[in-house]
């Protein structure tokens, strides 16, 4: 979510007219409240108690050097003084702060604020509508200091008590310190929740595991639900359920990727929860409204609603978008008026720096509208949570290791709060869930010492791998060197899993060195660089090492890949022929030529190796004579060689001209097509298209455009036909091309993609890597225009695109085995 700091003297320059954004729900009407130069750069909001609109006009978000606006940020009063729906009066009630992120209302009347480095509280106490009394609540002392990644997220739970969150703060140390004198320290774990008095007293960590939380709300049965974005690779951004003791699962110190084996985003480690949902891009706020929980989705110019879904003592969620956009539509924040209506603020322009845009929207229901659902009440399972969770003299083990997530979460909470937790001995407890409850009880405790080093050397020797896994990510964490003997040799074993093997080898790496390899350049495939040569591991591990090594990695030997594609197991002969197809070595090659002739090997393999060889020039006449005979071989080598075929004319048949613009258009034409054919859209993805020369795809392919191995748990069909067909209406600023003039004369359009000493280095359209002396650039300029080719999707058809679609769906759903 960051962006060059370069950028903030250029964006500036570019104004699109911002179009009205469209209210997809009968029942409301949405006017436009307020906009520039009024307001600009709007972000929080909230209605004081006399009713009217509080709002922050941010000025210290990346200022560009010729930025003309105030030097510092400012709340602004803004009303409707004749009751025409416009806002006709502008105040300023408070200024003087920078990076300011969020504002609350609360129940005393007092107006809350969060910057990136403080939370504190104002008000107007001699009516002259300008704040004059100010009380700090809680501050950071810290070397951080990007401006949306510190404090933000502010809301008051049903009894009062103040919620806010911090950012991951670049895994920079901190100390948090309250009004009631608590200090907290840490840093690199990730984004925190925190809960004190209004007043600052009895501060404490709620749950940890976020990128940026930066939306907290609390519904009326006094649920806590969090929005927060994500990390460069692991899309979705996510909704989730918060509840006191909860890890959900990202640590800063594991790299910016979200990648790591001891990251998780979904629950998929031992001792993390899962989220309620995934949400659109760069979600700022999370507003229980009418039964519903409402998100601003920034990146994706939309107001998404999430109707929850019981599932045990959590819930699931079902997305619908109440008000879509264009590019030119990015709210930020919600306030409940007191007549019921919703007003948002509107960034309006999807760059970082300020630039002097803003629009507030008013979302109003209609006469006669429906009185609004009641949200769920709470469930027997939400009750034994709580209760387990309060309770100080818990069953010994009670639920430790319960198969509901957040009961196990309550349940892990109240014993270790109980002073039962004396020792961590598992030994005698059948679940090896319960062994992790166990485990992750003591670890809350607080347990260090001779019992703690007692309890991992137990767990690193248990049966179960999520035990040992456990104990890994406790040792990461606190970087307790005297077991790295002992997790070097778990590293090697051959009886394991990927993610515990992953997890080990990771481990090391963390405890020899303190780095963390850069997954997305790497494709992982150092985790798995002995597997290769060493033989012996399970087919899992074999078939995730071919996946993860880059295919000209010095363990793939040709000897090595041919005793893979002898193996037993179809699926790793298939991971090796794909592996091989992927190489583009001559030597590569002639094993395809075997491979796609041999009928022992089944058909999507044969399929595989057919494509593979397409490139080759010099097996040209024996590639033609194959792909005819597979034209009249089984019918499900049939699709693979008629691909083939058409890509060696240079595949005229492809081309369609849609009867309309827009993605509507291709979603007709899927109707035609039955199912995607997955192992197609793999074929696609990894030759014609050329996806892969810039995209990866389950640790395979490019690193220079978005990993897109769960884009479609982020993105729905509509929209990965909108990027295929448009890629330029909407960049991630990550991935914002450059033109480079250089003072040869030569231009180069490319990705950024970092300073090696004194050249800087770009990726072309094709994946090319360009390095260039920064002494040789006369100008640079970013480009609105992707690196992305606009024609791509007249060269390749609306029915390669549903395979690729398919496979994009296949693939985040764990579906392409």
């Amino acid at each position: 979510m960051r962006i060059p700091a370069i950028l903030a003297t250029v964006f500036v320059t570019a104004s699109l007219q911002a179009a009205e954004p469209e209210v997809l729900d009968d029942l409301y009407k949405l006017t436009q409240f307020a906009s520039e130069p009024d307001i600009v750069t709007p972000v929080g909001a909230t209605f004081d108690a006399k009713g009217r609109l509080l709002v922050v006009e941010v000025h210290t978000h990346f200022p560009p050097k010729d930025y003309a606006g105030p030097k510092h940020d400012r709340i602004r009063l803004i009303e409707d003084t004749n009751g025409d729906g416009k806002a006709d009066r502008f105040r300023t009630f408070y200024e003087g702060t920078d990076k300011t992120m969020s504002l609350l209302t609360g129940p005393d009347g007092w107006i809350y604020v969060a910057t990136r480095m403080k939370i504190f509280r104002i008000r107007d106490t001699d009516g002259d509508d300008k704040a004059d009394e100010e009380r700090q609540i809680a501050w950071l002392e810290t070397e951080g200091d990007y401006p949306h990644n510190g404090l933000c997220g502010l809301s008051f739970d049903n009894e009062g008590r103040l919620l806010f969150g911090l950012g991951e703060n670049l895994g920079k140390d901190y100390v948090l310190i309250s009004a009631g004198g608590t200090k907290l320290s840490g840093g690199g774990e990730g984004g925190n929740i925190y809960r004190c008095s209004a007043a600052g007293k009895g501060l404490e960590k709620l749950a940890t595991g976020f990128w940026n939380p930066f939306g907290i709300c609390v519904d009326p049965q006094n649920r806590i639900f969090c929005v927060g974005n994500d990390p460069d690779s692991m899309p979705p951004c996510r909704l989730m359920h918060i509840v006191k003791g909860g890890d959900y699962g990202y640590q800063f110190r594991y790299g910016r990727s979200g990648r790591h084996p001891l990251q998780a985003w979904d629950g998929e480690l031992p001792g993390t929860l899962p989220m309620v949902a995934g949400t659109g891009e760069a979600p700022c706020a999370v507003l229980p409204y009418r039964g519903q929980l409402w998100v601003t989705s920034w990146g994706d110019y939309r107001i998404e609603r999430y109707t929850l879904e019981p599932r045990g003592a959590s819930f699931g969620a079902k997305l619908d978008v109440a008000v879509q956009g264009d590019e030119n539509f990015r709210p930020v924040d919600f306030a409940v008026a007191p007549d019921g209506s919703i007003f948002f603020t509107d960034w309006v322009d999807r760059s970082y720096p300020v630039h002097g845009k803003g629009r507030i929207w008013k979302l109003s229901l209609k006469s006669g509208a429906p009185q609004a659902p009641a949200f769920p009440p709470l469930s027997d399972a939400e009750k034994l949570a709580a209760k387990l969770e309060a309770q100080r003299k818990p069953d010994r083990f009670s639920r430790l290791g319960d198969p509901d997530p957040f009961i196990r979460n309550a349940a892990i909470e109240g014993f270790s709060k109980s002073g039962l937790v004396v020792r961590l001995d598992g030994d005698g407890l059948d679940s090896a869930s319960t062994r992790v409850g166990l485990l992750e009880a003591g670890r809350r405790s607080g347990f260090s010492g001779a019992v703690r080093h007692a309890a991992l050397e137990s767990a690193l020797l248990d049966a179960a791998a999520e035990v040992r896994l456990y104990a890994l990510r406790w040792i990461a964490d606190e970087k307790l060197n005297e077991f790295l003997p002992r997790v070097k040799e778990l590293a090697k074993e051959k009886d394991t899993t990927p993610a515990l093997f992953t997890a080990a080898v990771a481990t090391v790496e963390w405890l020899d060195g303190g780095k963390v390899a850069n997954l997305k350049n790497n494709h992982r495939g150092h985790y798995f660089s002995n597997v290769i040569t060493e033989g012996g591991y399970p087919d899992s591990i074999t078939m995730m090492a071919l996946r993860s090594l880059p295919p000209d990695h010095e363990s793939l030997t040709t000897k090595q890949l041919l005793s893979l594609m002898m193996n037993s197991n179809p699926q790793v002969r298939r991971e090796a022929i794909r592996t091989l197809a992927l190489s583009g070595t001559e030597e590569s090659r002639d094993l395809l030529m075997q491979a796609a002739d041999q009928k022992t090997h089944q058909p999507q393999a044969r399929a595989d190796a057919l494509v593979g060889l397409i490139e080759s020039e010099r097996h040209l006449p024996q590639i033609t004579q194959l792909v005819a005979g597979a034209l009249k071989d089984d019918d499900k080598v049939k699709p693979a060689a008629a691909m083939a075929s058409l890509i060696l004319r240079k595949g005229e048949e492809f081309r369609w001209n849609p009867p309309a613009p827009g993605a509507d258009a291709y979603l007709k034409k899927f109707e035609e097509y039955g199912e995607p054919d997955v192992d197609s859209g793999w074929r696609w993805f990894f030759s014609y298209g050329q996806c892969s020369k810039c995209h990866t795809l389950q640790g395979r392919g490019g690193d220079t455009g978005p990993d897109l191995t769960f884009i479609a748990k982020r993105m729905d069909r509509q929209r990965l036909v909108q990027s295929i067909i448009d890629p330029s209406r909407e960049i991630a600023p990550q991935y914002v091309p450059w033109v480079v003039e250089l003072k040869s004369g030569k231009t180069l359009t490319g990705i950024a993609l970092n300073r090696e000493g004194n050249n800087e280095v770009f990726a072309a359209s094709d994946g090319k890597i360009t390095r260039i002396n920064t002494s040789d650039i006369e100008a640079r300029h970013p480009s609105r225009v992707s690196v992305m080719p606009d024609g791509l999707a007249s060269k390749i058809g609306p029915r390669v695109i549903y395979d690729l679609i398919g496979l994009l769906e296949a693939t985040a759903a764990n579906r392409t085995d």
